[in-house]
């Protein structure tokens, strides 16, 4: 009996090895780097490259040249000099000036407008290709929907390939989100004229098989700020030169914390960029690691919604860009490190969230354009298992240095994806099947959104949030019901002490086993989010709660814990895994949730029911000169209940009040008497931030959400 249980554990290890093996077979990048005999190159342009990289080293085959063109211009056009020049940092709109010059000027660039920030400022997203992908880019998208939403085609494997065979791949990649990280604009600029113009069979390849899509200022009001800032610094030389108050209009570091909540015009053009063109990639850029830290395996804990495929992914992606920067004698590129994957919260969890894949990296930036020496901790260039080739303890660093590893490890990226097209389009249409299978094969299979939720506005603000994601709601046209685990029971002190601060069965916490069930009916007009969709994932991470073990070996997430966005939003939202939900009869929203709002009843007195909702709030300021009172009592008007701390409200224009119900999903009551309890005044209170001026990340976000709602504030300063 042990003979054979070693020879099932053997053949166990061999089967679970060639199942490893065959998650990472791929094709190799066979095509050597480095430039097109036949192609001249603009010697002056590389001249100044090998000028500003400060050591041979820190430079690869792919980017100590520049292939010349008669027609197509140079970054130096708006640069006048190359990218990566000591003192020469663009302004967003010279990035898109030389954008857009290069779309006129070759047909495999084509730039798009992608939205505006809070400020006004445009973003754009840059399309490059061959001429024969570009010739075709909306029947590639159309291709892409398909295998996004693998119920076009019956969830059918055949048909996929059929698509994928003649479908290209978009890998979009984008920079700047933090405004002190100032060098990926210069290397996107030029990494687009490379792949326009580049005839290496290299970039060819990548040129034919790949479409790239670069936003290469995603943070863009404070880009513009940061490069005030700095030039300020090259006027005067010698001079401390101060930090940004903020990045954007509200927020800095935190805007890549956004990517669930949503709140920033930056992240909702970024989404609106994914959603619509469909990559398999983002590919995000930031600058604070020694020399190039590709976060894209990440440290445990993983999230535990993603797909095991996109897991597997990383660690080819992250592996071969390691292996391919290390041949070309580059230090200092490693991935794993400390960054884990366990938060969404981040603008390239987008794509993770979304069927694709997440990538990021982590260069070396000197905050501005200045050559300067850098010298590191011993930790930043320790060797390390994951770290073979540790970047130097001392070295002269330069804006170029950084923009050469920028660019040579987007091209491997890009190289990569070039050789392994269709095996990546097949992964992408696998985890949008995954997606849309697992509600059957491993739960849940629908969240509920009671009709019985007291607060609608909050409720319908949360669906709303879901469609944003790209998530379909339903609403339920009739009763049902569905089984659901029953409730437990709290332990008994006595029960806890028994058990070593455990349950009562001796299970801790919710990991406990329950085998109870119990029936629960929710009415007509109850929303569902089915998880037999494509983006069921990102509704998954948003809404389930995040179990986290003090016992993991991993004691330090290295950003958020939880963030359940039912229990965030204080509304009621039920995890259901009986399938027999999926059956229930529903229809798809049209358009935006909204909570039902409006007037009913005659009279010139109005009363709101209290339940909490944030428009209760906005509703008060909007008419500050209104009379507004609060009950102390519950009261009923013509059977309907009213709860202790509604609003009883005099003196306000009916035809306006009516309009701002409808609008924020308030049901207003007009009646000719108010109700007999007694009341107190609810007057629009003055409000205040107290502001250090130290940090200005916290307040940002207060000053956003008063700002959305509507509420004026004033800023007290110590």
């Amino acid at each position: 009996m042990t003979i054979r249980s070693f020879a099932r554990a053997g053949l166990l290890s061999i089967g679970l090895f060639t199942l490893t093996l065959t998650a990472f077979a791929q094709t190799a990048v066979t095509l050597k780097p480095g430039r097109a005999p036949q192609q001249p190159v603009d010697e002056e342009y590389t001249a100044k490259i090998r000028e500003y990289t400060t050591q041979p080293f820190f430079n690869s085959p792919l980017t100590d040249y520049l292939p010349a063109s008669s027609k197509v211009p140079t970054p130096k056009a708006v640069l006048g000099d190359v990218a990566g020049a000591p003192g020469k940092l663009p302004y967003s709109q010279e990035v898109y000036r030389y954008m857009r010059m290069l779309e006129q000027s070759s047909p495999r660039v084509k730039v798009f407008s992608i939205g505006k920030t809070e400020e006004g400022r445009e973003m754009i997203a840059v399309a490059v290709s061959s001429e024969s992908n570009m010739a075709k880019l909306e029947a590639n998208r159309a291709h892409l929907a398909q295998l996004a939403d693998p119920r076009t085609i019956s969830l059918n494997d055949d048909e996929a390939e059929k698509i994928i065979a003649d479908t290209v791949p978009v890998y979009y990649m984008t920079g700047t989100i933090h405004s002190p990280e100032t060098g990926s604009p210069t290397a996107l600029m030029e990494l687009a004229y490379r792949l326009a113009v580049d005839e290496s069979d290299y970039i060819k390849s990548i040129r034919d098989k790949v479409i790239t899509l670069i936003t290469p200022v995603v943070e863009v009001d404070g880009r513009d700020r940061q490069v005030d800032v700095y030039n300020w610094h090259l006027a005067n030389p010698g001079k401390n030169w101060p930090n940004l108050v903020y990045w954007g209009k509200y927020v800095a570091h935190d805007n890549n914390r956004d990517a669930m909540s949503l709140t920033l015009n930056l992240t909702r053009n970024i989404v609106n960029t994914y959603l619509s063109w469909k990559p398999q990639v983002l590919h995000d850029l930031h600058e604070s690691v020694a020399y190039l830290y590709d976060n894209t395996v990440g440290a445990e804990p993983y999230n535990a919604w993603l797909d095991p495929i996109l897991t597997n992914e990383w660690h080819m992606i992250g592996w071969n860009n390691v292996g391919e920067m290390t041949k070309m004698g580059m230090p200092g590129v490693f991935t794993y490190g400390t960054f884990d994957t366990w938060s969404p919260s981040y603008l390239m969890f987008i794509a993770a969230s979304h069927n694709g894949i997440s990538r990021l990296y982590e260069t070396f930036g000197n905050g501005g354009a200045d050559t300067v020496e850098r010298t590191l901790s011993p930790n930043e260039y320790s060797r390390t298992w994951y770290k073979q080739n540790p970047p130097l303890p001392k070295a002269k660093w330069s804006q170029r240095n950084n923009n050469n590893y920028q660019q040579t490890g987007l091209l491997v990226s890009l190289a990569q994806f070039a050789a392994n097209d269709k095996y990546f389009l097949r992964n992408f249409y696998l985890k949008s099947k995954n997606s849309i299978t697992k509600a059957k094969v491993a739960g849940p299979a629908a969240y509920v959104f009671p009709k019985s939720d007291p607060r609608a506005g909050g409720q319908a603000e949360l669906l709303r949030l879901l469609q944003m994601q790209g998530c379909e709601v339903h609403q339920a046209t009739d009763a049902f019901t569905v089984t659901m685990p029953a409730k437990k029971k709290p332990a008994r002190p006595s029960e806890v002490a028994a058990s070593g601060g455990n349950g009562s069965d001796g299970s801790n916490g919710s990991d406990g086993k329950n085998d109870k069930v119990e029936t629960r009916e929710f009415a007509a007009g109850s929303y569902l989010v089915r998880m037999d969709q494509p983006y069921s994932r990102i509704a998954d991470m948003m809404l389930d709660y995040q179990y986290w073990s003090p016992n993991d070996p991993q004691r330090n997430i290295y950003d958020d814990t939880a963030w359940t966005f039912g229990e965030l939003n204080n509304v009621q939202v039920v995890r259901v895994t009986d399938v027999a939900v999926l059956s229930a009869a529903m229809e798809m929203v049209k358009g935006e949730v909204k909570a039902p709002g409006g007037m009913i009843g005659k009279g010139n007195i109005f009363v709101i029911n209290h339940n909490a909702d944030n428009a209760l709030a906005t509703l008060r300021y909007r008419f500050k000169d209104a009379q507004f009172e609060s009950t102390e009592e519950a009261f009923e008007i013509t059977n309907l209940k009213f709860r202790r701390g509604s609003f009883v409200i005099r003196n306000i224009n009916e035809a306006e009040l009516r309009k701002a119900a409808e609008e924020l999903g308030l049901k207003v009551m007009a009646v000719t008497e108010a109700p007999a309890v007694k009341t107190h005044a609810v007057k629009a209170a003055r409000v205040a931030l107290m502001h250090t001026w130290l940090s200005t990340q916290d307040e940002g976000w207060w000053r956003l959400e008063f700002d959305r709602r509507g509420i004026p504030f004033d800023y007290l300063s110590t």
